[in-house]
């Protein structure tokens, strides 16, 4: 999969956030195509670092496993998170996850495991689009405000869940465990051309997709697509995005349940 340079400049941002030891087992939970552990992988040569990618999708997964032959410390498996984790207990040093949580019908029990496998002072951080704080500028904002919340509440096919308000519920979703000590970190991805190889630009060809399943009318979609390509031809073009990561260290591993988060609903 190939990665815009707006959106590298992102995840890099996330890495930035990630503690890197030597040695022990860094995860990533919903690798993808391994993106994020390749270039976590570059940013250390040398050590004994595990680094173990987990993804439901069988057929990125094989893709991973292609784009990343070059280096024995990086390993995939094809896994469904909706299940115990792996790993056995209290042997994870960091656990990492980018745009998730949302899809997961069972936050609690996600961040349970997560819990579970983290050594003690173990360290997690956990990353998300606040798909609801997309801004496109346009002359209709009634229109435009529809079709955000439209695509904020969007299912997609392969997702359990849906929760467009989970980078903003990121910390209360870990707080309220009472788990974790951690610090929520916030960055704006902007664009203000629109055209492809930008992120707001494919959101925006996206928002397409809601036609067809009901939830904006072919009119509200095209009259904004058009004014988009207006604004960029004049200038005027201009689109923003949240992401929220939550950096914390587990306190403590303890075999009872965890409360519920409030999160975990839409």
């Amino acid at each position: 999969m190939n990665v815009s340079d707006d959106v590298a400049e992102h995840r890099d941002w996330l890495l930035s956030l990630v503690p890197t030891p030597n040695a022990g087992i860094w995860v990533d939970l919903g690798c993808g195509d391994g993106f994020d552990m390749r270039r976590l992988a570059s940013r250390q040569p040398a050590g004994d670092l595990r680094i173990v990618g987990i993804d439901g999708n069988r057929k990125v997964i094989e893709e991973a496993q292609r784009n990343s032959r070059d280096d024995p410390r990086v390993e995939f498996q094809s896994y469904s998170l909706g299940r115990t984790l792996p790993f056995d207990d209290a042997t994870v040093d960091v656990a990492y996850s980018n745009n998730l949580i949302e899809c997961l019908a069972d936050v609690s029990s996600f961040i349970s495991e997560i819990t579970r496998v983290l050594r003690p002072g173990g360290s997690v951080v956990m990353a998300h689009w606040d798909w609801d704080s997309q801004m496109f500028d346009g002359s209709d904002k009634n229109r435009n405000r529809r079709l955000v919340h439209a695509f904020c509440d969007w299912q997609q096919d392969w997702m359990d869940h849906a929760d467009g308000w989970m980078g903003r519920r990121l910390w209360s979703t870990f707080n309220s465990t009472g788990r974790f000590d951690g610090l929520i970190h916030t960055r704006v991805l902007t664009n203000t051309v629109f055209s492809p190889g930008h992120f707001g630009y494919a959101r925006a060809r996206d928002i397409r997709e809601l036609v067809e399943r009901g939830l904006a009318t072919s009119l509200d979609v095209e009259e904004f697509l058009a004014e988009q390509a207006t604004l960029n031809a004049s200038g005027r073009y201009f689109y923003c995005i949240t992401g929220f990561a939550y950096v914390g260290r587990v306190q403590t591993h303890r075999s009872e349940s965890i409360p519920t988060p409030a999160s975990g609903q839409s």
